[in-house]
């Protein structure tokens, strides 16, 4: 089932065709635009290829560390959310006054 759950939520969505179209925008050599690639899907994959790579370095330990991840988030969504929407409220701020200076 998480493995479904995964392959569908890997599927193209419309942030990944996104960055794609940024990147070819970028115009950049061909070596540096398959790192780009790279990069991308490493992020945007790194919440299934995290918890798969430990289960594979170390079954045992995985569950107990996702559980305290899990609780430490839940503990902290409240603050997470506030510090990560001030901050994005800010740089909006900081832009436009920049634009408008300039």
């Amino acid at each position: 089932m998480t493995f479904v759950v995964g392959a569908l939520l890997s599927l193209p969505g419309f942030s990944y065709l996104s960055a794609l179209d940024g990147i070819i925008k970028l115009d950049y050599a061909t070596l540096a635009t398959v790192l780009l690639v790279l990069m991308v899907n490493l992020i945007m994959l790194a919440f299934l290829e995290v918890p798969l790579i430990c289960f594979a370095v170390a079954p045992e330990w995985t569950p107990k560390a996702i559980e305290r991840a899990k609780a430490w988030f839940a503990h902290h969504a409240h603050r997470i959310a506030v510090l990560g929407t001030a901050l994005i409220g800010s740089l909006l701020i900081l832009r436009g006054v920049i634009t408008l200076l300039s």
